[in-house]
């Protein structure tokens, strides 16, 4: 049943705090990227601002999931947590007072980013101790459909807060939400299950010696690097020029920003619906269908390619965020199911940064390649690349051996390994 993890208090309490910073997050990106335009006017300002918040999530994921492995999860995020509330809050007390500038605004962005590094792959561990995994898959679905609903909420919240109050009240918005999520967290019990062992290994459990732990869980795992592998090149090739071409398409031939907000919450009620199914839909080979599932990702930049009218992209990307949420909730799951819990949070780092390091990439590049050979061939590319991609990866026997059977049996089918040097 779907909402059957919300019958535990305690997955009940994580999930209501994270439902709130959810919605919290989806502000901040509208209401910074207006914040500093209306300091200076500068894209390259507004570049090196949106830089600074993801550059220390590339930079310290892999310490962030050893540090999740390492020591307790709950602790690791009410301090990840802490940050956020203190550099949003900040941020929103120099824009409201008018006294804020570009490099301050990047020091706290920096912040801000450090504590998501540290947040998101413990939060993958402590969902394993609070739902239980009988009930994993139901849980990570559960925690997808509060995202993809906080999204649509917060994008319609978003420009009515920067228009009539300024942005620096949808931030401080923000800071509260991550200040709720730490209340919650706080009532956690301290004594929560931590991994075994807290992940300690043969060199005394140094926290370089986890991140290595955590690549070599990786490595050793063919079907977990082809994801890996996979996760990394759709960022790359498929969905970071997507982001950076299709606001462009729609400001020149769909009619601007009102077409591609539609199109963006279209996106996230895909992503409600993707929720909803991967709550209930147990395939035998979780990752040959998350892989398949990926095709619905290629007539998104296809449409936008010609472009086709909004109501027809709506729909496209409706399906495109349908598959990423169904994608996600597969691969969480059976990262959770199939590792030893005292890598679980390591190794979800390692599939992460993969993920973190392409997307900006992918959209370094794709400004420059639309210049060369235009908007309409590069989003064909993405299309093709999307169904060849796909193809390939299928043909991969490591991706059809994951069987849903054996999750429930991971600990035993699957040894505890330590680390290799």
């Amino acid at each position: 049943m779907m909402v059957a993890p919300l019958a535990a208090r305690d997955f009940r309490r994580y999930y209501v705090g994270q439902t709130a910073s959810a919605f919290g997050d989806a502000l901040t990106p509208l209401a910074i990227a207006f914040a500093v335009l209306d300091l200076t006017g500068s894209p390259v300002d507004l570049g090196i601002v949106v830089l600074s918040t993801r550059l220390p999530v590339i930079l310290l994921t892999l310490l962030g999931g050893a540090a999740g492995d390492r020591f307790s999860r709950r602790t690791v995020m009410l301090l990840a947590d802490m940050t956020r509330f203190a550099a949003h809050g900040v941020t929103a007390v120099l824009l409201l007072t008018g006294t804020a500038s570009v490099w301050m605004l990047v020091v706290l962005q920096l912040l801000a980013g450090a504590g998501s590094a540290f947040f998101n792959p413990a939060a993958v561990g402590l969902v394993v101790s609070l739902a239980g995994r009988e009930r994993l898959q139901a849980a990570n679905s559960l925690i997808s459909i509060s995202r993809s609903t906080a999204s649509m909420l917060a994008l319609g919240t978003a420009g009515a807060l920067v228009a009539l109050a300024g942005s620096g009240w949808a931030i401080a918005v923000d800071a509260l939400t991550f200040l709720v999520s730490a209340a919650y967290l706080y009532r956690l019990p301290s004594d929560l299950p931590a991994a075994p062992v807290a992940g300690r290994v043969r060199d005394g459990g140094r926290l370089l010696a986890s991140v290595r732990g955590g690549f070599a869980e990786v490595r050793g795992r063919s079907w977990l690097w082809v994801w890996t592998v996979h996760a990394a090149v759709t960022n790359l090739a498929v969905v970071s020029p997507i982001l950076v071409l299709g606001p462009y398409v729609a400001d020149r031939q769909l009619g601007g920003a009102p077409a591609w907000s539609a199109i963006g919450i279209a996106y996230a009620a895909g992503g409600l619906a993707g929720g909803l199914l991967g709550a209930r839909w147990r395939p035998a080979r979780p990752m040959a269908a998350a892989i398949l599932l990926f095709l619905l990702m290629a007539p998104f930049p296809a449409l936008l390619a010609l472009p086709a009218g909004v109501w027809v992209l709506a729909l496209a990307a409706g399906a495109a965020g349908l598959q990423l949420v169904v994608y996600n909730v597969l691969q969480t799951t059976c990262i959770q199911h199939r590792l030893p819990e005292r890598f679980v949070a390591r190794a979800t780092s390692v599939t992460m940064l993969g993920g973190l390091v392409a997307a900006p990439l992918g959209m370094a590049l794709a400004g420059p390649a639309a210049a060369l050979l235009g908007t309409r061939p590069v989003l064909g590319g993405c299309a093709a690349v999307a169904v060849l991609l796909t193809a390939a990866t299928l043909l991969m026997p490591a991706v059809w051996r994951v069987r849903a059977e054996h999750a429930a049996h991971a600990a035993d089918a699957d040894p505890v390994r330590e680390p290799t040097e």
